[in-house]
């Protein structure tokens, strides 16, 4: 079989295109997968990035705020008596009662819970002797105070003293 020259460089050229179509489909193309799937891969980061980088800026805008409400926060709690051992109340009460220059009585009283109520309370039951009003002072210094009370039934007898129900809410 003679080949003439111009089918030497027709079979040449052939050849020379399979090998280029070779060389794309085994070598160019798995490299331009890899290339893309690495540029999926760094935009993915990008946002990932990103997303953290706007919840470290929440962070750091939340810890400002908490900075800045921390003090109320701490007065809100002081708001509550501790149900458990409520002791600091009482002790707020007969402190207050002698600087209103009264004695009084502290007993625990079992309230019902109501429906209204936004949170657990604690009942007393507080009776006192003393001038009608030294106990205004008192029952002024009491509503005054930082903590959540509630006055459930005052009654007063110019013999025998005032009786006073105190609803204190809790944590």
């Amino acid at each position: 079989m003679n080949l003439t020259s111009k089918n030497k460089i027709i079979l040449t050229i052939v050849a020379f295109l399979l090998l280029i179509v070779l060389m794309v489909v085994f070598a160019v193309n798995p490299l331009y997968q890899k290339i893309r799937n690495n540029s999926q891969d760094v935009l993915f980061q990008k946002q990932k990035l990103a997303v953290l980088e706007s919840e470290i800026n929440s962070l750091e805008k939340f810890k400002i705020i908490y900075k800045n409400l921390e003090e109320i926060l701490i007065k809100i709690e002081d708001l509550f008596t501790d149900p458990e051992v409520p002791v600091g109340f009482i002790a707020f009460l007969e402190n207050t009662a002698e600087e209103s220059q009264i004695s009084i009585k502290i007993s625990p009283v079992a309230l019902s819970k109501s429906e209204k109520d936004p949170w657990p309370s604690l009942g007393f039951r507080v009776a006192s002797d003393g001038s009608f009003p030294n106990f205004l002072k008192f029952l002024e210094k009491l509503e005054n105070s930082h903590y959540l009370v509630e006055f459930q039934n005052l009654s007063v007898d110019s013999l025998s003293g005032s009786s006073l129900l105190i609803k204190v809410f809790t944590e």
